[in-house]
C-alpha cells in the first residue's frame, strides 16, 4: 500500500529540490524571491527581520543589484546559502520536490544583499538556494564564519558578534565583552541604544563593535582577576559610565565629529574606567555622578590631535589614554607598594604612579623580600 502524502497547507510552498546530503540534510532548490524574503532573517535572534535587513545591508549596494540584475531580468550566477533548525522537509506528492512550511524561518548565511535587492525591484527573481537543515544557532554561526572567511575578510565587528553566538571555550573575557556590547546596543537605557554597528556593515554608524569590544575585553580580564563582578554589574556600570561621558556634551552625543563621540576617545576612556575601578576596588559604588566628577577633570582641548602629538609625539589611543589618566588621577596614588624583608624591616618602593618616592626613603630592591600593594593608602600623623 502506498504511503498517503500529507497535502501542503495553503501558505506552504512546494519547490523542486535535489538532496545533496543526508545527515544533516542539505538541499539545492529554487525559491521565489518575495516568498523567500518573508521567511528569512539576517540574524537568528531578531524579532523583526525586515528592520534587521535594513540595519545590516548596504542599501545603495542592494539598489544597484536590483537595477543591474533584477530589473534587467538577469539571474544570479551563484546560490544563496540558507540555514534552518528544521530537521527535514516533507516530500511533495510527485516525489520530485519538497514542501517548505509556511512557518519556516531561514537564516541568510550568504547572499543578504542579493536577496534584499528584491525589495527594490518590481521583477520577482527566483533564487537558487543551498539549504542547510537541522542546525543549532551555534552551528549556523560556525557555518557563516566558514563560508565568509573563505570568501573575504569578515569585518571585526561581525566576528565579535559571532563570538557572542558561538561562545568559544577558553576565552570567557571575549564572550563577556561581546555580550556587554550587545547589551549596550539593545538596552533602552543605554546611551548607545541602537547606535552601535554590531556587524561592521553600517557605514552611517560610526561606533563599531569591533572598536569597543577589545577594550571591554581587556577591562573584564583585568577586573575579573581582582573582583569577579557579575555580568549585570558590568553591564550596569558601563551604562552609568557612558551616561556620564554623554553628560560631558549632551548636544554633541551621536556626532562623530565631537570630542567625546570619537571611537578612539571612547576606547581610551574605557582604559581610564579600568583604572578607576582598580582604584575604587568596587563597581557598585561608582555612580554616574561620581564617574562624571572624575571625567570632568579631563580638559577637552587637551584631546585635540595636534595638542597630543606635540606632547606625546603621536595621537593614538594609548596617547589619548595617557593624557586622560594624568588628568583624572593628578595628585592621586592608585596604590603604594612597600617591600617587606623577611627580617622584619620594610622599605617603600613607589607610589601609584610607579615612580620612586622622594627623600631619604630606601627605594632599592632587596633580595629575600616580598612586594605588597596597598590600595587607597591613607596618610596618618
Amino acid at each position: 500500500m502506498a504511503v498517503k502524502q500529507t497535502p501542503p497547507e495553503a501558505a506552504d510552498k512546494v519547490v523542486q529540490a535535489l538532496r545533496l546530503q543526508d545527515s544533516p540534510p542539505v538541499y539545492v532548490t529554487v525559491i521565489p524571491g518575495r516568498w523567500l524574503l518573508e521567511h528569512t532573517t539576517p540574524s537568528w535572534r531578531l524579532k523583526d527581520p525586515m528592520k534587521g535587513f535594513q540595519r545590516i545591508v548596504n542599501q545603495p549596494r542592494a539598489k544597484q543589484i536590483a537595477r543591474t540584475v533584477l530589473d534587467e531580468k538577469r539571474t544570479f550566477p551563484n546560490a544563496i546559502t540558507l540555514a534552518t533548525d528544521i530537521k527535514d522537509f516533507k516530500p511533495s506528492d510527485d516525489g520530485d520536490g519538497i514542501i517548505l512550511p509556511k512557518k519556516v524561518k531561514f537564516l541568510v548565511v550568504d547572499g543578504q544583499h542579493r536577496l534584499w535587492a528584491q525589495t527594490f525591484s518590481d521583477m520577482e527573481s527566483h533564487y537558487a538556494c543551498i539549504v542547510h537543515l537541522h542546525k543549532t544557532e551555534k552551528e549556523m554561526a560556525e557555518l557563516f564564519l566558514e563560508i565568509n572567511d573563505n570568501q573575504r575578510r569578515v569585518p571585526s565587528s561581525l566576528r565579535w558578534d559571532l563570538v557572542r553566538l558561538v561562545r568559544p571555550e577558553g576565552d570567557e573575557a571575549a564572550v563577556t565583552a561581546a555580550e556587554l556590547v550587545f547589551e549596550l546596543a539593545t538596552r533602552s537605557e543605554s546611551p548607545f541604544y541602537y547606535a552601535i554597528d554590531l556587524t561592521g556593515e553600517q557605514k552611517e554608524v560610526s561606533i563599531k563593535q569591533g572598536s569597543l569590544a577589545p577594550e571591554i575585553k581587556t577591562l573584564v580580564g583585568k577586573i575579573n582577576r581582582q573582583l569577579e563582578p557579575t555580568f549585570e554589574e558590568y553591564a550596569s556600570l558601563l551604562i552609568r559610565f557612558f551616561s556620564a561621558v554623554r553628560s560631558l556634551n549632551p548636544q554633541g552625543w551621536g556626532d562623530p565629529g565631537t570630542t567625546y563621540y570619537k571611537a578612539k576617545v571612547l576606547r581610551a576612556l574605557i582604559r581610564v574606567l579600568t583604572d578607576i575601578i582598580i582604584k575604587e576596588r568596587a563597581l557598585e559604588t561608582l555612580t554616574a555622578m561620581s564617574l562624571l566628577k572624575d571625567l570632568k577633570k579631563i580638559k577637552p582641548a587637551s584631546l585635540n590631535d595636534d595638542v597630543i602629538r606635540k606632547a606625546q609625539g603621536a595621537a593614538g589611543v594609548t596617547d589619548l589614554y595617557q593624557v586622560m589618566k594624568d588628568q583624572v588621577f593628578a595628585g592621586v596614588a592608585l596604590f603604594a607598594e612597600i617591600r617587606v624583608a623577611y627580617g622584619g624591616a620594610f622599605s617603600i618602593v613607589c607610589d601609584g604612579s610607579r615612580m620612586p618616592m622622594p627623600g631619604n626613603i630606601d627605594v632599592s630592591r632587596r633580595r629575600g623580600g616580598q612586594g605588597i600593594q596597598i590600595h587607597n593608602p591613607i596618610q596618618t600623623t
